[in-house]
């Protein structure tokens, strides 16, 4: 994350601006002015806007791009044509980063009061969160059934496992590769948890020698349709590594950035962890 918030800060050469000031940033734009959707001008103003928000503590970085999303919205829902594009712009902008909590902020419709839209709105609103409203946590995973790569049938919801990973990956991804060294470093595979991925790669042999040299064990599915498998589908994947913790009935029960933030969630709900 330091290195994402260095290169973003060279990038954006933008002074610290708080309060109020933050608040006045969107005096210039007319949230009634519907060509504005889908411009580069308003996409890069709430990119700025956010990262001048939330930029200088990353410690707090969730809950102050929840405020930030805030006050975005709430000057968008005058227009409820401005406020969906908003919000789709927001929930696929944080879905890439990996940013459950913000994600799942987003999907309560924040800003938006019992009464104040009509149904058709609502509809609207439905069919852009349907995707993510699929796999938040709390909600329980998909069911997937398929042959691994080494001819084993599996069935998600037929695991009797009380954790189960499941994480989207690239062989030529390193920060991929690093999360599940990780896990395989710290978690017990073989009682503890059971580990499902699903891999891009250019073919099922560099998917096998990816898993060979790190010494996976679990259950391990390549799909030569990659983007377009059934599981990325299913699981709305847009970027890798994506990874869920299911427990026993396959509740998503945490969405984890990193292995650091699945680290804490598992010493904090008190689940077994190799030191």
């Amino acid at each position: 994350m330091k290195k994402i918030l260095l290169i973003i800060s060279v990038l954006f050469s933008f002074a610290s601006i708080k309060g109020q000031e933050l608040d006045a940033y969107w005096q210039d734009v007319d949230f009634n002015d519907t060509t504005l959707i889908g411009s580069k001008q308003l996409s890069d103003k709430m990119v700025d806007f956010l990262y001048q928000y939330s930029c200088c503590d990353e410690s707090s970085f969730d809950s102050l791009s929840i405020k930030g999303t805030e006050i975005i919205l709430r000057k968008a829902k005058i227009n409820m044509r401005m406020y969906e594009f908003v919000l789709a712009y927001l929930l696929n902008g944080y879905s890439n980063m990996g940013k459950s909590q913000v994600v799942d902020y987003l999907l309560t419709y924040p800003q938006l009061f019992e009464g104040e839209i009509s149904m058709e709105e609502g509809l609207r609103l439905d069919s852009i969160t349907e995707p993510y409203q699929l796999v938040k946590v709390g909600a329980q995973a998909p069911d997937f059934t398929g042959f691994t790569i080494d001819g084993k049938a599996y069935r998600l919801y037929d695991s009797k496992a009380n954790n189960i990973i499941v994480v989207f990956w690239s062989t030529d991804c390193e920060y991929c590769h690093d999360f599940l060294l990780q896990i395989r470093k710290h978690l017990n595979l073989k009682s503890d948890y059971e580990l499902v991925t699903f891999a891009l790669a250019d073919s099922q042999e560099e998917v096998t020698q990816a898993v060979k040299k790190m010494r996976l064990q679990g259950y391990h599915f390549y799909d030569p349709l990659r983007w377009e498998s059934r599981p990325f589908l299913d699981y709305h994947i847009t970027s890798t590594p994506t990874v869920f913790l299911l427990d026993k009935e396959k509740n998503i029960v945490c969405k984890p950035y990193d292995w650091l933030e699945l680290k804490l969630y598992i010493e904090k709900n008190n689940k077994l962890i190799n030191k």
